[in-house]
């Protein structure tokens, strides 16, 4: 483990300080950790390994986008599962269990944002 020394704008340290207490976290190092390891996962490099998950909002109303997004999910077989959510008479959330490299997710959420009717598509995913 490295030591570093870190120096903050007041704004940036009022904001680290509010977030270490919503999130009830004492030790500053290791949520500055957290936050760099979230950071630099969401580039997804081209050959590493992830796992997460995919949520995607979208029109439900809109048939083809239902099909377009489960069409997608059996096109790649880094979907493992998936969870679908009614959010109310026109909108769904699915939420996807991922595994692969980074590139072929990359692709996946390229190609789920050009769907009609999507609203928008967040990914969680570390390392593995």
């Amino acid at each position: 483990m490295r030591r570093i020394s870190l120096t903050l704008p007041d704004e940036v340290y009022n904001a680290l300080e509010e977030l270490a207490e919503k999130m009830r976290i004492d030790n500053r190092s290791r949520l500055i950790a957290d936050i760099i390891m979230a950071h630099s996962v969401s580039v997804l490099e081209e050959e590493k390994k992830y796992a997460g998950s995919i949520v995607i909002l979208y029109d439900h109303s809109r048939g083809e986008t239902v099909y377009a997004v489960t069409d997608l999910q059996h096109d790649f077989p880094e979907v493992h599962a998936s969870l679908h959510m009614h959010l109310g008479e026109d909108l769904c959330v699915e939420i996807l269990a991922v595994k692969g490299e980074g590139k072929r997710l990359r692709c996946l959420l390229a190609k789920l944002r050009e769907v009609s009717g999507v609203i928008t598509v967040q990914y969680t995913v570390v390392p593995i």
